[in-house]
């Protein structure tokens, strides 16, 4: 299980490194089979699966949403712990509320990840 100090320097660095858009700091947070899904990867690449599969696909996608979005900043609300993931609960770049739930394998890389927007008021 994650560590209270552990996660939030995770958490910090994963922040910065998106915050900072440098592609190959995100990515290095990712394993090269990861699979990610989000409703924004549906609405940037048109698949409505919202899933990309892989660290070749998830640059791609990271890489237009860092085009798409001139400045991002998360602000982290929640940190909560799972056994070998954690949710981040955070006001995102259009300032909607985000549940990114991180699902690691045992070197520490993100294996999957599942993200949530609420919805639109």
């Amino acid at each position: 299980m994650l560590t209270m100090e552990k996660t939030a320097d995770y958490v910090k660095r994963w922040v910065d490194a998106f915050e900072s858009k440098d592609l190959d700091r995100v990515l290095a947070f990712y394993t090269d089979d990861v699979v990610f899904h989000s409703p924004l990867v549906a609405r940037l690449s048109h698949d409505p699966s919202g899933t990309v599969h892989g660290k070749a696909a998830l640059r791609a996608y990271v890489k237009k949403g860092f085009e798409v979005f001139d400045h991002i900043k998360f602000t982290v609300l929640d940190v909560l712990r799972g056994v070998d993931s954690i949710a981040i609960h955070y006001k995102g770049i259009t300032g909607t509320h985000v549940v990114e739930v991180l699902f690691f394998d045992k070197e520490g890389a993100v294996r999957e990840s599942y993200v949530h927007y609420s919805s639109p008021e």
